[in-house]
């Protein structure tokens, strides 16, 4: 009889042979697949297309990073920054918010003395001034009109009316306008202060308009005077709590307390019985006393 070793050694081999044939296919197919993978584009959803475009950054003619969304088409025109309307703004393409920022600048009596303090407005990137400084025109200012000058700034203004002088009680809010640095935002806010408060008694209540500024209220009050002021009067023995309140020198405990000791005194004899109570202070009721009757 034949011995089986080698039967048995070859048919080992054949495995071992068919084993690494085997496997060396499946790495093959292994490469093959990574392969295709690398040159398969992935799918992009088109929320990450948005995504991506708003992230972009782009960079202007002179290297200055600027957000893709901020290049606008402008339509500048020759035009003075001191005297510059907000509808004029809004002509040349500046969003309401940029407009907004550059009248507030002005009504709050900031001035542009050259082009370069465009820049002090927030929105101001490279890009904008860039494309609004070749349009901006300033005329030359003498030593006794540029605003600098602290001793000469109230002198000088004043548009083309400035000889005009308005009455507080009786200008409306296009005359105020007239008035250099009150836009049309300060001057609705003059004129309804000056409704609420029933007309003006004294020029000094300008500075308790909302946003009135030392320098702004010292270069107007030259331009304005009070003739007989004959403010709205309150009656203190027949005006509701609301109609107290409504008054801006009137707040809803003042108004409430007045009810209240009225209520007490049956009726106010005189007005100076305000004093009683204890909110009212002698300046409060040199404020309150020319805006009240029996």
């Amino acid at each position: 009889m034949k011995p089986k070793f080698p039967l048995m050694l070859k048919k080992s081999k054949q495995g071992i042979f068919l084993l690494l044939g085997i496997g060396l296919g499946v790495i093959i197919m292994l490469v093959i697949l990574i392969f295709e993978n690398c040159r398969t584009t992935i799918p992009i959803t088109e929320k990450e297309i948005l995504k991506t475009k708003k992230e972009k950054i782009v960079f202007d003619k002179n290297n200055s990073e600027v957000a893709k969304g901020e290049r606008n088409t402008y339509k500048f025109k020759p035009f003075n920054p001191n005297t510059i309307t907000k509808e004029e703004l809004l002509s040349f393409g500046l969003s309401q918010k940029q407009a907004n920022n550059f009248v507030n600048y002005t009504n709050a009596g900031g001035f542009f003395r050259d082009k370069q303090d465009l820049k002090k407005l927030y929105f101001m990137t490279d890009y904008i001034y860039n494309q609004i400084s070749p349009y901006v025109v300033i005329e030359p200012l003498s030593p006794k009109s540029d605003p600098s000058n602290s001793n000469t700034y109230s002198q000088n203004k004043f548009t083309s009316k400035e000889q005009l002088l308005f009455d507080l009680n009786q200008a409306d809010t296009i005359d105020l306008q007239a008035l250099r640095g009150i836009g049309p935002s300060y001057s609705r806010r003059i004129f309804k202060y000056g409704q609420k408060l029933g007309g003006y008694v004294r020029i000094e209540q300008l500075k308790e308009v909302y946003g009135m500024t030392d320098t702004l209220y010292k270069a107007i009050i030259p331009y304005l005077k009070i003739n007989n002021p004959n403010p709205k009067k309150l009656n203190l023995n027949n005006s509701t709590i609301k109609q107290l309140n409504s008054h801006p020198y009137i707040d809803f405990y003042l108004a409430k307390a007045i009810i209240k000791l009225r209520s007490d005194l049956k009726s106010f004899k005189s007005i100076e019985e305000i004093k009683q109570i204890h909110l009212i202070d002698q300046e409060t009721y040199n404020k309150l006393l020319p805006y009240l009757e029996l």
